[in-house]
């Protein structure tokens, strides 16, 4: 034995056929390899999944946003309570003041501490005197309050 291998003991590896690949597909000569499509059964069953969960998810989506609009105005009603509790509290604090409640009956009724005079002025003013006549302003009135006047004037 010289060191060469006789031909029943080499590896045999097996011939390709002429026109056919690796794979063994054929091919004919001279055209270019198939387009793939589009659209594989995969990629529709993926995209029918997400249509899926996205149509599911718009109805819980819609209500999250109401909410989220319901809460700002339960929020902005409730800060405005809180301003009016605030004015109360002041007003109620003011009318544990004698002084104001004295103001208050004075102005609102009419009374008076023992011992005062009430002069109550009834009727119409003097018609001989007349009044002095207001300062004109510096600007000239609206379009429409010239207008107003203007169709007073004419119906008098």
């Amino acid at each position: 034995m010289t060191g060469r291998r006789s031909p029943a003991s080499a590896p045999r590896i097996p011939a390709l056929a002429p026109g056919r690949g690796a794979r063994g597909g054929r091919r004919r000569s001279g055209s270019k390899a198939r387009p793939r499509p589009g659209l594989t059964s995969r990629g529709i069953l993926l995209f029918l999944v997400l249509f899926v969960l996205a149509a599911t998810a718009v109805y819980p989506l819609r209500q999250y946003i109401a909410q989220q609009g319901r809460i700002e105005r339960l929020q902005a009603k409730q800060a405005a309570l809180q301003a009016a509790n605030a004015r109360l509290a002041y007003e109620r604090d003011r009318l544990n003041d004698p002084a104001y409640v004295d103001q208050l009956a004075n102005q609102d009724f009419h009374m008076v501490k023992p011992g005062e005079e009430p002069w109550l002025l009834t009727g119409t003013p003097p018609a001989d005197r007349v009044a002095a006549a207001p300062a004109k302003p510096a600007h000239d009135p609206p379009w429409y309050q010239r207008a107003w006047r203007w169709l007073r004037g004419r119906s008098s």
